[in-house]
């Protein structure tokens, strides 16, 4: 189920369904580290990995953050992902977050996590990510 509550330009099905697949997409690069951590020898190739999905500062965290860890993972791939608003060149996207990382979880977040992508060269990215307590209001 696709809900939009603001939409600048037109949007397509196609539009929302590549901000979803964006979402999803970086959602995924930790744990494709931990399938094969041998291919991402230094903190370059990390790096440049997580910058697939996430701006330069995400992605700087992430890979200090997964050189740092002993396997435990930060983000998870959102079975839904609800986008809120898409624009040209930004969108806001929500999910539920899993019980394993809420308040009696590992990380204790609220339970919706709000993310903003950017169009970067061609494709979106994370840049900005938030628990909350709800869904965006619409």
């Amino acid at each position: 189920m696709i809900v939009l509550l603001s939409v600048s330009g037109v949007a397509t099905a196609d539009r929302v369904q590549e901000v979803i697949d964006a979402t999803r997409f970086a959602y995924g690069l930790e744990s494709a580290y931990w399938e094969d951590p041998v291919a991402f020898s230094t903190y370059d190739m990390l790096y440049a990995h997580y910058r697939q999905g996430f701006s330069p500062e995400l992605a700087a965290a992430m890979t200090a953050h997964t050189l740092a860890s002993d396997g435990d993972l930060a983000t998870w791939v959102p079975e839904q992902v609800f986008v809120a608003e898409l624009g040209v060149n930004e969108a806001l996207v929500w999910f539920p977050t899993p019980a394993a990382f809420t308040e009696h979880g590992l990380w204790g977040l609220e339970d919706y996590m709000h993310v903003r992508l950017r169009r970067e060269g061609g494709r979106w990215v994370v840049y900005w990510g938030r628990d909350k307590s709800a869904p965006p209001a619409q």
